[in-house]
């Protein structure tokens, strides 16, 4: 009887054990084990630590200012870029009296759109698969759009000024000889 006393004694410290040693693997706790495997809670450490983390932490905080600084002075300039070379193109369109039609699959667009137009006051024009239309001076779209615009208009756009004048290039010619005359 003694022995059933013992042993149900045993099975149940060693039940015991076993569920501690669950316990502790599961509880996290910021200590290090040293190498001869005791547990060592070394408060210094730690403040190191987090003292790296924060200096981490604010460089990086740091670096993020600096960059939306950075971003924000480049949309600036990219906003005014863009305002200022759409109303040179405007002028020269307006005096050339030209307008391009622009191939819809050039165009970074995510709705289905039937046709594109460049027109002479500088007006992107967008016409849809619905039927539906929108207009509106070139600068005021995104600047992927004005990019998209000007990649496409750029080189049609040369030969248009190089045609012209070829054209004032022949009045002047003309003008001349009967000015000698």
């Amino acid at each position: 009887m003694e022995r059933k006393v013992e042993k149900v004694d045993e099975d149940q410290e060693r039940e015991k054990s076993l569920e501690e040693s669950v316990e502790e693997a599961y509880f996290f706790h910021p200590m290090e084990f040293s190498e001869g495997g005791e547990e060592v809670l070394d408060i210094e450490e730690i403040e190191k630590h987090k003292a790296e983390f924060e200096q981490k932490l604010q460089e990086l905080l740091k670096s993020i200012s600096e960059e939306t600084l950075q971003l924000s002075e480049f949309l600036m300039e990219e906003d005014k870029l863009i305002k200022e070379l759409c109303n040179s193109l405007k002028q020269v369109l307006k005096r050339l009296n030209v307008s391009f039609n622009i191939p819809p699959r050039e165009m970074p667009l995510k709705a289905k759109v039937k046709k594109v137009i460049l027109n002479e006051e500088c007006h992107l024009i967008l016409i849809y698969e619905k039927g539906e239309v929108h207009s509106a001076f070139l600068a005021e779209y995104p600047p992927e759009i004005v990019m998209a615009t000007l990649l496409v208009t750029m080189p049609e756009l040369a030969k248009v000024i190089m045609l012209y004048r070829k054209k004032i290039s022949a009045r002047v010619s003309f003008f001349g000889r009967i000015k000698k005359s």
